[in-house]
């Protein structure tokens, strides 16, 4: 309980960003760590049921945001725009309780261009998170960031684009802004798997795969490619060295078996007379069947000069 009133999740995730942002290590799993341990924290909060301690959660994290002005996630502050407005955002969704508490909400808030949290998490925020400028040093959270917004979205029980009935339509999908497209697909996905969803030709997903939709947004964006791969919705590419090197293999693997076989026999011959009488029958039959189908195409051939020599006749 003294670890509760205490937030020392809350301090250790901000305390790791802090040695970020003055150039110190940063290892992703141990930041999503981190992370996770807030957001575990938030969920023994709820269940607590205390206001006391929802209160103590909403001075914690105002005083970590308000340590860093952070208005875009720019200037080396990248992680803690992400982390702060997100944290903020899930504060209320995951206690609803917490609505009369909501400083650090409301400090996030002041910050946005866009107030409506869904409309924030799709047009502001996640663009943010597939520009090449921004998440250099942690570009691996990209996709973490991108499904703790779906993650949020989706317990808070938010509209999906893609199931709405005006986007049924191939034209109306290929208008989506690239970014507020992969949210919305990521959000779907947890949902139900990616193989299932492209399996089914009336989805969104199938009808973006079937038309090359999703070959021309990963062409155009190298994280849009990487995030696209992480969700199942492209193949990864092979390096051209690799390729070369698995079909030189192939071709090996396939002399050496066409090698092999004359071996083959010879051993199985003298293993028994048996085999000599099964594979001289054998390649009797393959050879009878060979001859009948090509004495079939010849008469077939026959056939058609006849006609077309028939007709040649009448026309005359």
């Amino acid at each position: 309980m003294e670890d509760l009133d205490r937030h020392k999740a809350i301090h250790i995730l901000f305390g790791y960003i802090d040695e970020y942002e003055r150039g110190g290590k940063f290892e992703t799993d141990e930041f999503i760590n981190y992370f996770e341990n807030v957001l575990s924290h938030l969920k023994l909060v709820r269940v607590q049921n205390n206001l006391e301690i929802v209160k103590g959660v909403d001075d914690n994290l105002i005083s970590q945001f308000d340590k860093i002005p952070f208005t875009t996630p720019g200037g080396g502050t990248d992680i803690r725009y992400f982390s702060a407005h997100i944290l903020a955002t899930f504060f209320p969704v995951l206690i609803p309780m917490s609505a009369q508490f909501q400083e650090a909400y409301k400090f996030c808030l002041r910050l946005r261009q866009i107030k409506t949290d869904l409309d924030f998490m799709e047009s502001e925020l996640t663009p943010y998170l597939f520009d090449k400028n921004i998440l250099k040093r942690a570009s691996d959270l990209r996709y973490y960031f991108l499904t703790k917004v779906a993650e949020m979205n989706n317990l808070n029980r938010d509209p999906i684009l893609l199931d709405e009935p005006a986007y049924q339509n191939l034209d109306k999908l290929r208008e989506i802004p690239p970014a507020r497209l992969l949210l919305s697909l990521k959000r779907r996905q947890l949902k139900i798997d990616s193989k299932i969803l492209l399996q089914d030709k009336y989805s969104p997903e199938y009808k973006l795969m079937e038309f090359g939709t999703f070959f021309k947004i990963a062409e155009s964006n190298l994280i849009y490619q990487d995030m696209l791969y992480k969700m199942g919705y492209l193949k990864a590419k092979t390096p051209f060295a690799n390729r070369l090197k698995e079909e030189l293999s192939n071709t090996v693997r396939f002399i050496s078996g066409i090698i092999k076989v004359p071996r083959y026999i010879l051993f199985m011959f003298n293993k028994s007379r048996f085999n000599y009488i099964y594979f001289a029958v054998t390649f009797i039959l393959l050879l009878i069947i060979l001859i009948s189908i090509f004495q079939w195409i010849g008469h077939y051939n026959e056939k058609k000069l006849r006609n077309f020599e028939h007709k040649i006749e009448s026309l005359k």
